[in-house]
């Protein structure tokens, strides 16, 4: 495919409606770079615009937490992308260079978000003359490594600290876990010491026969007048001593949390402590709450040892085979630990719209107890804090109708949008001076990443040196 091609498809002519499969390779080939250079142009406004909206704040609203969380929000963008979109947009306000480039649609939101890692006003040319010639791969590869040699050490030559330790999970599509983790140096080998200890234990109370016998005094120890004794015995031939880290830390890290749940305290109220099964009539097959579905086998397994906990019910009218729990009516204001419990696998997180907070939730009374509101899970609802402090301040109020069913409305009585709506703009045409193959990169081929870092650092030092320079020459 030829730049001549590229260009003898105007801009106009892409966006003809033709059926792609009416195309011939050339031109299908032609008009996927083609969007693509125009929706690089595009994201370049779209961004631009949330640095706008960020700097004016307008988007504060109850509920709502950040702008980010607004994106996800209102525009249907996955949360860590709304997050990394606001970050870059707020980079690119100072980096010129770089946003001149993505709004001509050269360089890609993908190697903008990488550039924008390492930028400076100082150091972008060098940065945008690298990427207009990489591949998007490429440039993360470059920037990675640029980032590992500004971040290993801090500008007077020490050594900078490690991150802090993190960990994140999710159920896999085949409803196995996973769980990514890293951890500080110091919470590592914690982390390894106490898999150790779980792995000897497991191992222990299975009556496995390579363990070691209890430590006892062993030829070659000698006892002290106060009991004590003075080992001299090389460690190949201590009794107690015994096996490494495992190469597979499954199974003991599976043991060292069943240890941590039988062994600590929680509060009655816990679920994300509890391991809870959802199983009987109503329950097409029995699954974790909120998780994968489990064999029987795995059900049975789950059920040996557990407590089991009962609530009474009634039937919900006009829904055959659903029930709900009873409500305590006026008798009481304080739902009780089952109704708390079956509120939140109701609601799961705070109810105000775009927010989903699951932490710190308060169950609140839409009519209020103090208006004759009654204690039923027709008329409680769960609310963060900073939701319910916003709905008792008036920023918006609550509607119930009966069913467990709410509406929420701003001061002026408009309802609030659950989930807002999504459509594509009517007025919007294709840029024309955003050239068909903009996003191509100049030049390419293989990236000699070790040359290029060391020549664009060596730029940046000579440049440094020179601004140091021109304050003491004047």
């Amino acid at each position: 495919m030829s730049v001549t091609a590229l260009r003898a498809e105007g801009v106009s002519s892409m966006f003809d409606g033709a059926d792609p499969k009416s195309l011939p390779d050339e031109v299908l080939e032609v008009r996927v770079l083609g969007y693509a250079a125009q929706i690089t142009a595009l994201t370049a406004e779209f961004l631009g615009l949330v640095a706008e909206l960020d700097e004016r704040q307008s988007w504060r609203g109850p509920g709502i937490h950040s702008l980010a969380h607004w994106l996800s929000w209102k525009a249907g963008i996955a949360p860590r992308t709304a997050h990394e979109q606001v970050r870059v947009a707020k980079a690119l306000r100072e980096l010129p260079v770089i946003r001149q480039h993505f709004s001509e649609g050269r360089l890609t939101y993908s190697k903008v978000r990488a550039l924008t890692r390492v930028a400076t006003p100082l150091r972008e040319k060098e940065l945008v003359n690298l990427a207009l010639s990489c591949t998007a791969s490429q440039l993360e590869k470059a920037v990675r490594a640029m980032r590992q040699i500004d971040q290993g050490y801090t500008d007077g030559g020490e050594l900078v600290p490690p991150a802090e330790s993190w960990a994140r999970w999710k159920w896999n599509l085949d409803g196995s876990l996973s769980v990514s983790m890293t951890l500080t140096p110091l919470d590592g080998a914690r982390f390894l010491a106490g898999t150790v200890r779980a792995e000897y234990e497991r191992t222990r109370t299975m009556g496995d026969s390579d363990l070691p016998s209890v430590p006892r005094n062993t030829p070659g120890e000698l006892e002290t007048e106060s009991g004590e004794t003075d080992s001299e015995v090389k460690p190949a031939n201590r009794r107690d001593l015994w096996r490494n880290v495992p190469s597979n830390i499954a199974v003991a890290v599976v043991a060292m949390a069943d240890a941590v749940h039988e062994g600590i305290a929680m509060p009655e109220l816990a679920p994300g402590a509890e391991i809870l099964v959802h199983v009987g009539d109503g329950v097409e097959r029995a699954h974790l709450d909120d998780g994968p579905a489990l064999s029987e086998a795995e059900v049975e397994e789950a059920a040996c040892g557990a407590s089991l906990r009962e609530a009474l019910s009634r039937r919900v009218p006009g829904r055959p085979g659903k029930r709900a729990l009873l409500g305590l009516g006026r008798k009481q204001r304080t739902p009780s630990k089952a109704m708390i419990r079956a509120l939140f696998l109701r609601d799961r997180c705070c109810q105000t719209p775009g927010c989903e907070r699951t932490r710190h939730l308060h169950a609140h009374h839409v009519v209020f107890w103090s208006n004759d509101g009654e204690t039923e899970l027709d008329n409680l609802i769960l609310l963060c804090g900073s939701c319910h402090r916003a709905l008792h301040r008036g920023e918006f109020s609550i509607k119930t109708h009966g069913r467990q069913r709410f509406t929420f409305h701003m001061p002026n009585g408009s309802a609030i949008e659950v989930s807002p709506t999504t459509r594509a703009p009517g007025l919007w045409s294709p840029d024309e001076q955003i050239a068909a193959d903009a996003t191509v990169p100049v030049g390419g081929g293989k990236l000699d990443l070790g040359y290029a870092t060391e020549v664009i650092y060596a730029v940046w030092e000579w440049r440094e040196r020179q601004a140091s320079a021109i304050p003491a020459a004047a």
